[in-house]
């Protein structure tokens, strides 16, 4: 860390987001560890001025280092023994640093928490037009063009889903609908060979402070 130079918040991102996995067993050891092992170098420590030529005006003197270099010592004996990261602590790095979870999908670590009534994208094509169900995603696009509806699209570890809201429902759950991950109710409607779900409820499903941004159009 001290030969690169970079400060401590990109060493600890570099951790969070799995880059020395290889080297650690745990990401939180690995940020433990930076925190023992940095030492930031004050700009300066070596004196940046023309150096001066000696007596003779042959070779010109060395200028002199304003401190001496912090000697590494070791740090073994100052390692807490923490527990390891959780699975949902990992992926919550990842997305904080990267926007996006390598291994995976968001709702791989939601889904467990919901009940079996709402179903995952893969299965929803298989539901006959009119049925009413309960499905849930991370939104990854918003869309208002001119005409009155609002598109929205959802995504989840199988796939994407997308909803409709008529003007009515959107006034009421406007600021819902503005959250990332959603929870919603709607109808399956079928014409001309799309599928879209209609939404007559949503709710917000706080999960993650960062989570990516949608692509939101007009």
């Amino acid at each position: 860390m001290r030969r690169t130079g970079l400060k401590r918040e990109p060493i600890e991102n570099l951790v969070l987001a799995g880059a020395f996995d290889s080297l650690t067993t745990d990401r939180r050891s690995a940020l433990w560890e930076v925190g023992l092992r940095y030492h930031p170098v004050a700009n300066g420590a070596v004196n940046s001025r023309k150096p001066k030529s000696s007596r003779n005006g042959n070779a010109p003197i060395t200028p002199k280092l304003e401190r001496q270099q912090r000697m590494e010592l070791p740090i073994e004996q100052d390692m807490a023994d923490l527990a390891p990261m959780t699975p949902w602590e990992r992926m919550a790095g990842e997305y904080q640093t990267m926007s996006l979870y390598p291994e995976g999908h968001l709702m791989n670590h939601v889904r467990p928490k919901l009940s079996p009534s709402v179903l995952p994208s893969d299965e929803i094509p298989h539901l006959k037009d009119g049925m009413e169900v309960w499905t849930a995603g991370l939104v990854i696009r918003r869309q208002r063009p001119l005409g009155k509806a609002v598109f929205i699209t959802l995504e989840d570890e199988f796939g994407h889903t997308p909803l409709i809201v008529w003007p009515a429902v959107y006034a009421q759950y406007r600021l819902v609908l503005r959250e990332p991950v959603l929870l919603i109710r709607g109808t399956v409607s079928c014409r001309e060979g799309t599928m879209n779900i209609m939404v007559t409820h949503a709710e917000s499903l706080q999960t993650l402070k960062d989570t990516p941004g949608s692509k939101n159009w007009r």
